[in-house]
């Protein structure tokens, strides 16, 4: 049986490892990328600023200069409940839509870069006289054009799906 201690234990070491990952890839401070993590890991829910002061383990001064930062670039937002003063942070939908129309037009542009070698490579092997359809340099191409749409087409029907759920929220 799992104990809310383990769960705890466990969140909290994610919150290492994937804030080390946030750290590097996306250029955030450390305590900025874990308590990013940490939100993502709460979900909707979000967290107070109580909260992340004890779990995280860090003074209300840093604590507060990091959700400022992660605030001015969009990738959390905060909401408050009725009879509570309290600001619960979470991660912002915008900042997830965001990301995935980066990532959708990332690869739309290395398809367009693929899709130029193969053109460039199906004319010099024409010229050359040595061209035909199965020929294994325009296969790897073709093969990861495929695949590229396949990318694009996951990666806009997860927004969608994702705006939906963020609409009926609302």
């Amino acid at each position: 049986m799992i104990n809310e201690n383990n769960l705890m234990d466990e969140k909290l070491a994610l919150v290492e490892e994937l804030g080390v990952h946030f750290e590097s890839a996306d250029n955030l401070a450390p305590l900025a990328s874990r308590i990013f993590v940490y939100l993502i890991l709460n979900g909707l829910e979000g967290a107070t600023f109580e909260e992340l002061t004890e779990k995280l383990e860090a003074s209300k001064s840093s604590i507060s200069t990091n959700l400022q930062l992660l605030q001015s670039i969009g990738r959390i937002s905060y909401y408050t409940k009725c009879g509570d003063r309290k600001r619960y942070f979470k991660v912002s939908p915008n900042h997830i839509i965001s990301r995935l129309e980066e990532k959708i037009e990332m690869w739309a542009k290395d398809k367009t870069n693929h899709q130029k070698i193969y053109n460039y490579k199906k004319k010099l092997l024409e010229h050359n006289n040595n061209y035909h359809e199965n020929n294994l340099s325009l296969q790897f191409n073709r093969q990861y054009m495929d695949f590229i749409d396949k990318m694009i087409n996951n990666l806009t029907e997860l927004k969608q799906n994702i705006l939906t759920i963020v609409n009926q929220k609302e």
